[in-house]
């Protein structure tokens, strides 16, 4: 079995950590974790869990109105 790997280019300003995704949308980083475990957001999964802008604007409408 071969190991694949796909390279993306991200704007480092454009993703946001875990904590910093929680303050942008106004939400604990609790409810956070469930969004994802419910599919309501998807994050960047490297090292840790990050979260791009598109992806937090859209929840942001959706979920917070």
């Amino acid at each position: 079995m071969t190991d694949q790997r796909i390279t993306i280019s991200i704007d480092p300003s454009s993703i946001l950590s875990s904590g910093k995704a929680a303050e942008y949308l106004g939400i604990t980083t609790m409810t956070l974790s469930r969004w994802v475990r419910e599919g309501k957001i998807v994050p960047i999964m490297l090292e840790h869990r990050y979260f791009h802008i598109n992806e937090l604007n859209r929840a942001k409408k959706l979920y917070r109105g």
